[in-house]
């Protein structure tokens, strides 16, 4: 196992570009999470389309008075919020990509700002979730970088040459995971340690972070080896594999959250393993963890385990089974 990882590692400082570009995009989410969290002001962005004298801007959102209703897309850019479209009996109707429980407590704003902006408050990510939340799509992303060499041994018939060798399969396998593993999670944790120890503030504890961060670089690597392991040319399973992460990230709330309960969209949202991860994350660091979050990260290490079992017997049966029969 070890020969296969310095393997790995001798090969990656031959491509010394791959680990820049990965160690470089870290750094630069958690830099963004940080400025980001400590520089906006926490505010909600709303347009408001009828009587301009309808709602009035408070300490707790901005207003935008329209003549029309803007695109969608403006949503979708997170330029609204909400948009208020307010009529002339007193009523209002609110169109938003965010959560319901949003728009619940945007009606009680209209009627009471004060207990709006409580509820505002709680439904807000801390620091830490905002953090893990940017890191996220990185991290998982790194998991698909560092497979290239696992697919390369594949693509360049390595594979085969080294599993009729005197390395068992299952070291073989580790050597890889493990390889993959270790270079995600150190130089993201170390990124951590260097804004704490720089007086940032970080949310979680060092030892969240390395809890979180650990598990996240178990789903990166698993769901890396399993996309490789079905692909035999590793520029096309690098493709997939990060058109895939970043398209299911965004939608399960790597940046912000834009579900709805009750829709058949959400339902299917809740079967990424990142927006579970992120749930257990914000309960967290609120304070409000119960059973059902600690349910919801078994189920990511459950995931990121079938991805790897996946990844391990396709393998198995392209250089295994199939030699032997």
């Amino acid at each position: 196992m070890l020969s296969i990882i310095k393997n790995d590692w001798n090969r990656l400082m031959q491509q010394k570009m791959y680990l820049c570009v990965a160690v470089g995009l870290t750094i630069l989410s958690i830099a963004a999470a940080i400025l980001l969290t400590n520089k906006v002001v926490a505010k909600s962005n709303l347009a408001v389309v009828g009587k301009a004298d309808t709602i009035k801007e408070t300490e707790y959102f901005s207003i935008t008075y329209l003549d029309k209703a803007p695109e969608k897309s403006k949503l979708v850019e997170n330029r609204y919020d909400a948009v208020i479209l307010a009529k002339e009996d007193g009523s209002f109707e609110i169109e938003t990509i965010k959560s319901d429980d949003f728009k619940k407590q945007l009606l009680t704003a209209l009627k009471d700002p004060e207990a709006y902006g409580s509820g505002r408050q709680q439904e807000q990510r801390q620091i830490g979730t905002n953090i893990f939340g940017y890191m996220m799509m990185f991290l998982l992303m790194q998991g698909a970088l560092y497979a290239k060499l696992y697919a390369e041994d594949k693509e360049k018939h390595v594979a085969e040459r080294i599993l009729v060798s005197s390395i068992p399969f299952r070291k073989y396998m580790m050597g890889h995971g493990l390889f993959i593993g270790v270079l995600i999670f150190i130089p993201s944790f170390g990124a951590v340690v260097a804004a704490r120890l720089l007086g940032v503030s970080i949310g979680f504890s060092l030892l969240q972070y390395a809890l979180l961060i650990g598990v996240l670089s178990f789903l990166s690597m698993a769901f890396a080896l399993c996309v490789s392991s079905f692909f035999k040319v590793s520029d096309t399973s690098n493709m997939i594999a990060s058109a895939t992460i970043v398209l299911t990230s965004v939608l399960a709330g790597s940046f912000y959250s834009m579900t709805k309960s009750g829709s058949i969209f959400n339902k299917l949202i809740h079967v990424l393993p990142q927006k579970d991860l992120l749930s257990f994350a914000d309960a967290w660091e609120k304070g409000i963890l119960n059973s059902t979050k600690q349910l919801e990260l078994f189920y990511v290490i459950l995931i990121a385990a079938i991805f790897l079992v996946v990844a391990i017997v396709k393998t198995r049966k392209d250089y295994i089974y199939s030699r032997s029969e």
